[in-house]
């Protein structure tokens, strides 16, 4: 099962530098990110539904503070 997930955002690459560390694989699931035209693309990758809900919701919530941490000023 696979998921790509596009987000919008307004400094994409500093929120992309942020979670690099986190980017290793998982038992449940893999996941990539990358940034494209002002957009975060997060690609998410499992064999269950379990592990595919789990990489989405973690990188999302990573995601959401991350840029909330960034437009804080």
């Amino acid at each position: 099962m696979k998921a790509l997930l596009e987000i919008q955002c307004t400094n994409p690459e500093i929120v992309i530098k942020a979670l690099e560390p986190d980017l290793e694989k998982t038992e449940k699931f893999d996941a990539s990110i990358d940034d494209q035209e002002g957009r975060i693309i997060l690609k998410v990758e499992s064999e269950t539904i379990t592990g595919l809900l789990a990489g989405i919701n973690s990188y999302m919530r990573l995601i959401k503070t991350s840029i909330d941490v960034n437009e804080v000023k």
